[in-house]
């Protein structure tokens, strides 16, 4: 099988056949007049949570990219890779991938050798206190159309053509590949049986790994294409009463509802995490899916996961922050759509060449976005070189690249109330947070604070001796800030700056 993990480096999601297609695109934007982000969320309700309330803030990369080329669908990762990933970088979740594949090679049949070779993964995440998300992920449906997805078998492509384009993502819009996503999402149709296939193999997974004690949640699918109503001219402008946005509104919330249904089925804790259809949205344009409810007894436990990437950035591979205002849009649209979506916001995959003219602007202004937002994000990817904060050297040990620095900084891990800010200012280094805190809070917020990257000669804390009953610890192997509010309720206000 081709891997086209081989090719070159970018992720590229040049959805255009040519560079006048690509310009006709960037033409028509009106990019120009980015919509006004909203306000953060007050009502302090769209976090995922721990078993003791906490709001939980996830911080991580995607693992990982070789695992598509590989014949066992694994991860080119061992114990000591998991070690570094929580203790240098201070991650505290992965988006870790699996694929439909391997997990049901046959119809009806699960692969219980590769569930334990998963579990054993599992288990290392679990050593270092990293919740997983499990990634179903697919790339153009299929490894038959250059990627990695769904099983031969589940493949109905109505006997169409298929050329493979060098350009992965341009293999969307060959006619056999849009006819297994239409086939796929109509339902009921000719070919519902794989969406229920796809439904009972999410179900052997969650039986499978719901007691794990990594295992925060599933992603259901990786940035799902809508088939024939895939419009390249959809990336820059999506109409709301396009035939985009209705399949948003028709058969994509409907496969999201069933699926969801699958797993409540089998788990009812386990975090259900949902993605926008493919591209325009990572490119900062609307999603209509209609609000998802979960059948589960209590609160929700939905989280709603786009992903972001510029098509201007990659395309050009440089950034101009005059024209390419992918960030204020999608800033503003997740924030309309977390709010009619009732769902904490994670932030699934971002990434890029950090060679790129302007890439160290751009990760900053992204970093700064989701600090703002206060969301979750997962790096697209632990691989190493390409777009990763890793290499080998010459004799195959790891390096650490420049870019981790920027990628590396303070946050709160667990929040015991209700966050209402926090930011980190790499110029100065000043580290702030406020929050409401819970007055039955028997457990500390904690910040990830990494002292020997970002302050070598010390830091001072401000703002715990100002609140009633604060008191602080530190935890020097975790570079783990504990901050105790017990029976506060008044807002607290914390700063972190150089100096001991």
């Amino acid at each position: 099988m081709t891997s086209y993990s081989a090719w070159p480096p970018a992720r590229t999601l040049r959805l255009a056949a040519s560079l006048s297609l690509l310009a006709q695109l960037f033409a028509c934007s009106d990019g120009s007049s980015p919509a006004s982000p909203s306000e953060p969320i007050e009502d302090g309700t769209y976090f995922v949570r721990d078993g003791d309330g906490r709001a939980v803030i996830l911080r991580g990369m995607n693992i990982m990219s070789s695992a598509k080329g590989h014949p066992e669908r694994l991860p080119d990762l061992q114990a000591e890779d998991v070690e570094r990933y929580a203790r240098l970088w201070g991650f505290n979740v992965v988006r870790y991938l699996i694929f439909w594949d391997a997990v049901e090679p046959s119809p009806g049949e699960y692969d219980d050798a590769y569930f334990d070779k998963t579990e054993e993964r599992l288990d290392w995440f679990a050593d270092n206190g990293v919740h997983v998300i499990l990634d179903m992920h697919q790339d153009v449906y299929a490894a038959r159309f250059c990627c990695d997805g769904a099983p031969e078998w589940a493949i109905e492509d109505d006997d169409l053509p298929f050329d493979q384009n060098p350009v992965w993502s341009l293999n969307y819009f060959a006619p056999a590949v849009m006819a297994a996503f239409d086939n796929f999402f109509e339902y009921p149709g000719e070919h519902s049986d794989l969406q229920d296939h796809f439904a009972d193999a999410w179900a052997a997974v969650a039986e499978r790994f719901k007691d794990h004690p990594a295992v925060l949640g599933y992603d259901i699918l990786n940035e799902p294409s809508p088939g024939s109503v895939y419009d390249a001219r959809d990336i820059t402008v999506t109409l709301p009463d396009g035939a985009a946005a209705d399949f948003d509104r028709t058969l994509f919330t409907d496969f999201y509802r069933r699926m969801i249904a699958s797993i409540r089925a089998v788990d009812e804790d386990g975090w259900i995490f949902y993605e926008p259809r493919v591209a325009a949205p990572a490119n900062g344009q609307p999603s209509f899916i209609l609000e998802l409810e979960d059948p589960r007894e209590g609160e929700p436990r939905l989280v709603y996961a786009p992903h972001l990437y510029s098509v201007q950035f990659e395309f050009n591979q440089a950034y101009d922050p005059s024209s390419d205002v992918t960030l204020a849009n999608w800033e503003a649209n997740r924030n309309v759509e977390t709010s009619l979506q009732n769902a904490p916001l994670l932030l699934g995959e971002w990434g890029f060449d950090p060679n790129w003219p302007n890439a160290e602007l751009f990760m900053r202004e992204l970093l700064d976005m989701g600090d703002r937002m206060m969301l979750g994000w997962t790096y697209w990817s632990y691989d190493p070189g390409g777009w990763g904060i890793w290499e080998r050297d010459e004799q195959g040990q790891f390096v650490e690249r420049e870019n981790a620095d920027q990628l590396v900084r303070p946050y709160p891990q667990r929040v015991a109330g209700v966050p209402r800010s926090f930011s980190y200012n790499p110029d100065t280094r000043r580290f702030s947070l406020a929050f409401d805190p819970s007055p039955s809070a028997t457990l500390p917020t904690e910040v990830y604070v990494p002292a020997s990257r970002h302050y070598p000669d010390g830091w001072s804390l401000r703002g715990c001796e100002e609140a009633s009953g604060c008191s602080w610890t530190w935890d020097a192997n975790l570079d783990i800030l504990q901050v105790l509010t017990p029976n506060q309720t008044a807002r607290v206000e914390l700063t972190i700056t150089p100096g001991g």
